[in-house]
């Protein structure tokens, strides 16, 4: 389907024309017949060119496969262009690529159509950067021989796709048994099916006959269903640091990327393991989710981390002070960050004191390009005796997470940092 159609004249078309001009001024004053033949040649190969270049995409009809909706990052966007050149005149080279918004993605391609042939060809980038996004239409694009008209159709229409954080498997990532687990005498309703049935209420219409309780339902004469709660068990809140000041990197390979991507992967790692599990992330707005569990839990957690933002003003000391009515003794608190600022260290050293089990998952901002130090806010973790992992780029993740970083650590980072001021003086 034709969308639109779009001409223009190239810088040589003028030159083409300033050229014409000299001639015919040159020719009147010496009267040479040369010069004359020469604007003609001129007039006539213009005229030519533009027939030629409103000819050559009229014959054109191209058509995209877009095999892929929704992706995480790091998989291909696979896509299958299929052009044909319906006329008798064959096309030496013509552009086309399939516009997109996603970043670092490219299909664009010159190729050459022979008459009443086609060419078809697929393409395959790596999803770098999540988010949603819109591809398309296709934008064909075709000169004349001498360069001098370019004339662009654009075809098809327009999709949307969703390129979801990576999810990684965080096998050797543990909390605490204790973080996990526990005797907890709050309990949450859920409109999941759990072991823990509730109460009894009237029946709703799309109740599943498995939430019937049929002893109500005999004593009553109406059928009641029950209602569940999630038992008793803590609940796990993962906090992102998204402050764009505290970023560093480019796409797959920034800072942002690696936080949102380890979050999604431990709510992951947590859903499967029925554990109640909470969001919290101040980037372009706050995202909050609430602790629940369930599959389809996991999948908002995963749609909401797919448009979140690294935008945010809001340092992580005020995000964790917002917050103050999630900290019971109930609850377990993952903070992951690339940020070297030490009020917020001292902050979890404070939650921690109050018996709130704590971990924190720290990005070696400046293995991913920044000129910060994290030895001060490692060193005031550690003397905070909070649990913490140094991730650093280039890490693989999924074969051994990060170690936790002992005392030992902490001791020769003040170290190092003292020699660095003996240096200095």
């Amino acid at each position: 389907m034709l969308l639109r159609e779009r001409f223009s004249l190239t810088p040589r078309f003028y030159l083409i024309v300033l050229l014409f001009v000299v001639t015919i001024i040159t020719g009147m004053a010496t009267g040479f017949a040369l010069f004359y033949r020469l604007a003609y040649i001129l007039c006539i190969a213009t005229i030519l060119s533009f027939l030629w270049n409103m000819h050559s995409v009229k014959s054109i009809d191209v058509h995209v496969d877009r095999r892929t909706k929704k992706v995480h990052v790091g998989d291909l966007l696979d896509e299958r262009i299929t052009a044909r050149n319906n006329g008798l005149i064959p096309k030496p080279v013509i552009t086309i690529e399939d516009l997109s918004e996603i970043p670092g993605y490219s299909s664009r391609r010159a190729v050459s159509l022979p008459s009443k042939g086609f060419r078809s060809w697929r393409t395959n980038s790596p999803a770098r950067k999540r988010g949603v996004y819109k591809m398309g239409p296709l934008r064909i694009r075709s000169t004349d021989a001498l360069g001098l008209f370019e004339r662009e159709i654009y075809f098809g229409e327009t999709s949307e796709i969703t390129v979801y954080p990576k999810i990684l498997n965080l096998r050797s990532f543990n909390l605490p048994a204790n973080s996990i687990s526990g005797d907890s005498s709050v309990t949450k309703r859920t409109q999941i099916l759990t072991p823990h049935a509730a109460s009894v209420r009237d029946y709703a219409f799309g109740d599943s006959i498995s939430r019937v309780h049929w002893n109500t339902t005999a004593k009553q004469g109406k059928l009641m269903s029950k209602e569940f709660d999630m038992g008793m068990s803590n609940e796990i809140w993962i906090f992102l640091d998204l402050q764009e000041s505290v970023q560093h990197g480019d796409m797959d390979e920034g800072t942002d990327e690696w936080v949102v991507s380890i979050a999604a992967s431990l709510a992951q790692k947590f859903s499967d393991a029925n554990i109640p599990t909470g969001l919290v992330a101040y980037g372009d707005k706050r995202h909050f989710i609430n602790a629940s569990r369930g599959q389809g839990h996991f999948e908002n957690i995963l749609e909401t981390m797919a448009t979140a933002k690294s935008e945010g003003k809001t340092s992580l000391f005020d995000v964790i002070a917002n917050e103050e009515a999630l900290w019971t003794y109930q609850n377990s608190l993952i903070v992951i960050t690339p940020s070297c600022s030490s009020n917020w260290a001292r902050a979890i050293g404070a939650i921690s004191s109050k018996r709130i089990n704590t971990t924190v998952i720290l990005l070696d901002s400046q293995t991913f390009g920044a000129n910060s130090d994290s030895s001060e806010t490692i060193r005031d973790l550690l003397q905070s005796g909070i649990p913490t992992h140094l991730v650093q780029k280039g890490d693989n993740l999924e074969s051994v997470f990060p170690s936790k970083l002992t005392a030992s650590h902490g001791s020769h980072v003040q170290n190092t940092a003292a020699d660095e001021e003996d240096e200095a003086a």
